[in-house]
């Protein structure tokens, strides 16, 4: 079988597609897979690594401001078409499935409208304009929500939740994960990822955070990103507790095993790994994030009870101590919190997304 992906432009999209092509992966041991993209981008160095033939197009992202670029964007959106519409015709997928991101809507416009059966996901609360645009020709939308909001009427659509790798399923006990890691395994462990490039407003708040508790209050794990790294390393050396800094974790899986609560933005991929795994989470919404998808993500989780939401306003080092200390000092708010989280996630995501698929899927004769 042939199967083109296309979207990314971040983890969160990047994430759920690993997810999915993971399970098509243990489907089709012949699977042949390509993925559409925006050159030098996060999605190219992916599919270079997992050794997926990649192909770019043009496609710039849109303002949502009248102004002359928009015919510049309006070119490559053309261009970007006619290239789509060449790959898939000389790939010949069975199959394309988009990811979001406004680099899949070109694929994702052409696939269907020469019999190719087209799907996509949607990892947030709110659908992405590229879904939003491409919604109605698709053979199946897929749904992170129940009540994802901004779908178009007579969408046809289908709640999977959010595919997450296999590695977060079934990770090693608590006490394996902090041995590895090289941490006592009877203090509480605080995880704070402010994604791959960083989260400015956590690490300054994590900068006076770490010295309002002791070596027997908490140990922290932070990834700061590489820009903030120096400074947050120089500052974690002189905490009164331990504090290990990474500017980006290659195995989360691992590390948030060892973690009691996570601290983190309320990206899609992000949540989703945290339902997985059953962590309790304070999470701080991207406030400039398209749409603000981050704080419907964080509020459905808040609601929930699996997490409380800190609006990146109101994120400094007194907020966010006073928040810790209230969840890890109460052992039943952690667990009930875990629990909740749990209960939101839905670990057949990526099988009934890839089942999905490959019942819908053309043939060669369909061509």
């Amino acid at each position: 079988m042939k199967i083109m992906i296309t979207g990314g432009g971040t983890g969160g999209h990047t994430s759920p597609a690993l997810a999915v092509i993971e399970e098509l992966r243990n489907r089709d041991p012949r699977l042949l897979l390509q993925w559409v993209g925006k050159k030098g981008s996060i999605e190219e160095r992916i599919a270079k690594r997992e050794g997926i033939p990649f192909r770019s197009i043009p496609m710039e992202g849109w303002t949502r401001k009248i102004s002359l670029r928009l015919i510049w964007v309006g070119l490559k959106f053309l261009y970007s078409v006619l290239k789509a519409w060449t790959q898939i015709r000389v790939f010949r997928p069975d199959a394309v499935f988009g990811v979001g991101g406004y680099v899949s809507l070109p694929v994702l416009l052409v696939a269907p409208r020469i019999g190719i059966p087209a799907f996509s996901h949607e990892q947030n609360k709110r659908l992405g304009l590229a879904n939003r645009l491409s919604a109605k020709k698709l053979t199946t939308l897929f749904l992170s929500y129940e009540d994802t909001l901004g779908v178009p009427p007579e969408t046809p659509t289908k709640v999977t939740g959010n595919p997450v790798r296999s590695a977060f399923y079934n990770p090693s006990g608590k006490e394996e994960c902090r041995e590895a890691l090289g941490l006592d395994k009877e203090v509480p462990v605080i995880l704070v990822v402010g994604g791959s490039q960083g989260a400015q407003t956590l690490n300054r708040a994590m900068q006076e955070a770490v010295f309002n508790f002791s070596a027997n209050d908490a140990q922290f794990i932070w990834s700061t990103g590489p820009g903030d790294l120096a400074d947050c390393q120089a500052l974690a050396e002189k905490a009164p507790c331990t504090v290990q800094v990474y500017p980006y974790i290659e195995n989360m899986a691992q590390t948030c095993g060892a973690a009691d609560l996570l601290i983190s933005r309320a990206g899609a991929s992000t949540t989703a790994e945290i339902a997985i795994m059953g962590k309790a989470s304070i999470l701080v919404p991207y406030p400039y994030a398209t749409d603000n998808h981050q704080e419907h993500n964080a509020r459905a989780f808040e609601a929930a009870g699996a997490a409380q939401v800190l609006l990146d306003k109101n994120c400094t080092g007194e907020s966010l101590t006073q928040q810790i200390k209230a969840i890890i000092q109460n052992p039943s708010v952690l667990a009930s919190m875990g629990k909740a989280a749990a209960d939101l996630a839905r670990p057949a995501a990526a099988d009934d997304i890839v089942e999905t698929i490959l019942e819908k899927a053309c043939t060669p004769a369909d061509y």
